[in-house]
C-alpha cells in the first residue's frame, strides 16, 4: 500500500504496511496507527499527536489509485479514484508501474519502502549529539542517517541483534530499506534530488547518475578524508587491494567496497527431479537444457519456467574475452559478435518452450520466489541461499531438494561466476561533517575486524548460537534475526565462504557446500570485464539507447524478429562515433584494472 505525500508523490509503508507520509530526508512523517490518532516521527523521535482529521480530504494516490482515508492511511480495497483508467495490454501496463515508480520512488515490486529508526532511551543516546555532531565523542552514541537494500525481509532494528549490534558500534541507525528489485531506481531518484542520507550502500560503482554525483562532489573522497588509511587498518588490510583499486572513479577512492570472495554465485537446480527422471548432473549448458525440457515436457501440469534469462551465462559464449576493434578499442560485449550467438542460443531455448513469455520483466524476487515455490527449476544466485530454497521446497513436499552447479562449459568457456573481490560499496555523503565522516569510517573500520565480521554474521553466542563439543549450533533465533540485510549496513573482512556457508544450517550441510563451491576452482579463473572496467562515454550515451537494446534482444529472443534485425541494430550503434569513444575508454581501463 503507499500513500502520496504533500508534494504528490508516493510515500512509503512502515513494517505494519500501513502508510507513511513523508516529505524527505530530516522532515517529519505522518504513520498511520490502528488508533485514534497518527504520531509525528523525527527519526525515532515521537513528538505530538496529530487528529485524523487534520487530512479529512478525500485524497487519491497518484500511483496505486486508491482512496486515501482521513489520517493519512490508504483504506484497503478503497474505491478508485474515478475515472481511473488501465492501460491495455501487459507491457504498457508494465511500463505504465515502473515509469511511475521511477517518478514516485515507490517499490515497482509492491513491496513497501520501510523507514526504520531505534528508540533514542535503547542506546542511551546523548541529546545534544544530533544539533552538534562534535560533541558526540567515541563513548556517546551517534545517530546515523541510511540509505540501504534489503535482499530478503526488512530487518527489525529493534530484535537482540540488530540492538547489540547497535550497542557495539555505539550507532542509532536511522534506516530507509529498499527492496533490492528498486534499490537502484530509488538511489538515482535520491541521487537526483541532492537530499542525501548520511550514508548509503550501492549496488555497483558503475551507475551513471552515482558517477554523476560523484563529479559534483556529492561524497567524500576517502583521499581527502583519511590520507593512505594507516589509521584505519582493518579497511585497509582486511579489504583486499584488488577491491580498493577496482572501486576506484578517476583514480580516486570514495567508495569503501563491500568485500566479496571469489566463491560466490551458482546455478541453483532442483537435482531431486533430474534424479526422479534417471538424469545425471550434467556438465555443460546443452546437457543442462536437454534435462530440463524432458523434466518439463514430464511433468505438463506442473507447468515449470524451465531458464530464466541469466547474463551470466554469457561467459560461456566467450563473455570472458575482451573484444577490440580495428581502431584499439575494447567492444562493450552487448555490441560484439559474441553476444549476438548468445542471444541466438537463448532464442533456441525459448523455442524450446522452457522460459517464461515474459522473461524480460521478471525482477530477481521474481525468479527466487518461483524457484523455492517449486515453479521454476533454475536460478543464479549466491551459493549459500540454497540451504533456505532447500527448505522452502521442502515445505511443499519433503522429498524436494534444491543443489548449486558452479559452473557449466559452453561453445567459448564456462558460466562459472567467479567473484572480484567486491560488490559495490559504501559512500559517505560530503554534507556530512569531517569530524562525523571520521566516526562514520572508523566504526565501518570496526565492522571490517575479522571478528567483528563473524558476529555480524553469525550473531552471539547464547543469543544466536551455542558452543557444543567446540562446535557452533546456530539457535532457531539465528535464523529470525540474521540476514544478509546487516551486510548492505556495514563493510566486512574479506572471508573465503562468506557467500557459500549459511550460518542458520548444520554444520554437515556447510561441510558439503564448502566441497561443492570449491569444484568452481577446476574451471578457467576468469571474469567478465565488463563487470570491472568503465567508460564515462558508456555511461553518458549507453542509458539513451539501452531501452531500445532490451526491446529488440527481446523481440529477438521470443524469435518476433530475424536475427537480422538484431545484428544490423548492434552494427550500427558499434560504427557510431560516441560509442568508439567509450570503447577507446573501455581499453585504457582495462590496461589499468587487469
Amino acid at each position: 500500500m503507499c500513500m502520496e505525500d504533500k508534494r504528490g508523490n508516493c510515500g512509503q509503508s512502515d513494517m505494519t504496511g500501513e502508510c507513511v507520509e513523508r516529505s524527505g530526508y530530516g522532515q517529519s512523517f505522518r504513520r498511520s496507527e490502528h488508533g485514534s490518532s497518527v504520531q509525528r516521527y523525527r527519526y525515532g523521535q515521537a513528538g505530538e499527536s496529530i487528529s485524523p482529521g487534520e487530512r479529512s480530504e478525500a485524497d487519491y494516490c497518484s500511483v496505486c489509485g486508491d482512496r486515501i482515508k482521513p489520517g493519512g492511511s490508504i483504506r484497503s480495497g478503497a474505491s478508485r479514484k474515478p475515472g481511473k483508467r488501465t492501460m491495455p495490454g501487459r507491457l504498457a501496463a508494465v511500463s505504465l508501474a515502473l515509469m511511475l515508480a521511477a517518478m514516485a520512488g515507490c517499490s515497482s515490486t509492491g513491496q513497501p519502502y520501510v523507514q526504520q529508526t531505534v528508540p533514542a532511551a535503547q542506546l542511551e543516546a546523548n541529546p545534544d549529539e544530533a544539533d552538534n555532531p562534535a560533541a558526540a565523542s567515541a563513548n556517546e552514541p551517534f545517530t546515523l542517517r541510511v540509505l540501504s537494500n534489503t535482499p530478503l525481509e526488512v530487518p527489525d532494528l529493534n530484535n537482540r541483534f540488530w540492538t547489540r549490534i547497535q550497542q557495539m558500534f555505539k550507532v542509532r541507525l536511522q534506516a530507509e530499506f529498499v527492496p533490492l528489485d528498486d534499490y537502484d531506481r530509488r538511489l538515482r531518484l535520491v541521487l537526483a534530488s541532492g537530499d542525501l542520507p548520511e550514508a548509503m550502500v550501492l549496488n555497483s560503482v558503475n551507475d551513471s547518475v552515482f558517477n554523476k554525483a560523484v563529479k559534483q562532489g556529492m561524497f567524500w573522497d576517502l583521499n581527502e578524508l583519511a590520507g593512505d588509511l594507516s589509521q584505519f587498518p582493518n579497511l585497509k588490510y582486511n579489504i583486499s587491494a584488488t577491491a580498493w583499486n577496482y572501486t576506484k572513479i578517476e583514480g580516486r577512492h570514495y567508495v569503501i567496497p563491500r568485500a566479496r570472495p571469489l566463491l560466490d554465485g551458482g546455478l541453483h537446480w532442483r537435482p531431486d527431479l533430474f534424479l526422479k527422471h534417471g538424469l545425471s548432473q550434467p556438465g555443460t549448458l546443452d546437457e543442462y537444457v536437454g534435462a530440463l525440457k524432458q523434466i518439463v515436457d514430464a511433468n505438463p501440469n506442473k507447468h515449470y519456467i524451465g531458464l530464466h534469462f541469466e547474463e551470466s551465462f554469457y561467459t560461456a559464449f566467450g563473455g570472458f574475452e575482451p573484444v577490440y576493434n580495428s581502431e584499439g578499442g575494447l567492444v562493450h560485449k552487448y555490441l560484439t559478435d559474441s553476444y549476438t550467438e548468445f542471444v541466438r542460443w537463448y532464442r533456441h531455448v525459448y523455442g524450446m518452450g522452457l522460459m517464461s513469455k515474459e522473461f524480460a520483466i521478471l525482477k530477481g524476487s521474481d525468479k527466487e520466489n518461483m524457484f523455492r515455490s517449486d515453479k521454476a527449476l533454475t536460478y543464479e544466485r549466491n551459493m549459500y541461499h540454497s540451504y533456505t530454497y532447500d527448505q522452502e521446497l521442502k515445505k511443499i513436499d519433503p522429498g524436494y531438494e534444491a543443489g548449486v552447479i558452479t559452473y557449466l562449459t559452453g561453445p567459448r568457456g564456462h558460466s562459472g561466476e567467479y567473484g572480484i573481490a567486491f560488490t559495490g560499496g559504501f559512500v559517505i555523503a560530503r554534507s556530512v561533517p569531517k569530524d562525523k565522516a571520521l566516526r562514520i569510517l572508523h566504526m565501518y573500520d570496526q565492522a571490517a575486524d575479522p571478528r567483528v565480521t563473524d558476529q555480524l554474521l553469525r550473531g552471539f553466542e547464547g543469543i544466536h548460537f551455542d558452543m557444543v563439543n567446540g562446535k557452533r549450533v546456530p539457535t532457531q533465533l539465528a535464523g529470525k534475526e540474521i540476514s544478509n540485510a546487516v551486510m548492505q549496513i556495514f563493510p566486512n573482512a574479506d572471508d573465503e565462504w562468506q557467500k557459500v556457508v549459511n550460518f542458520a544450517a548444520p554444520a554437515a550441510w556447510n561441510e558439503k557446500m564448502k566441497a561443492t563451491a570449491s569444484t568452481l576452482y577446476e574451471a578457467e579463473r576468469a571474469v567478465d570485464p565488463f563487470r570491472v572496467i568503465r567508460s564515462a562515454a558508456w555511461l553518458k550515451e549507453w542509458p539513451k539507447v539501452e531501452d531500445d537494446y532490451i526491446a529488440i534482444r527481446t523481440q529477438a529472443v521470443m524469435g518476433l524478429i530475424p536475427m537480422s534485425e538484431y545484428e544490423e541494430f548492434v552494427r550500427k550503434y558499434r560504427e557510431k562515433p560516441e560509442f568508439k569513444l567509450a570503447f577507446k575508454q573501455f581499453a585504457d581501463s582495462y590496461k589499468l584494472m587487469f
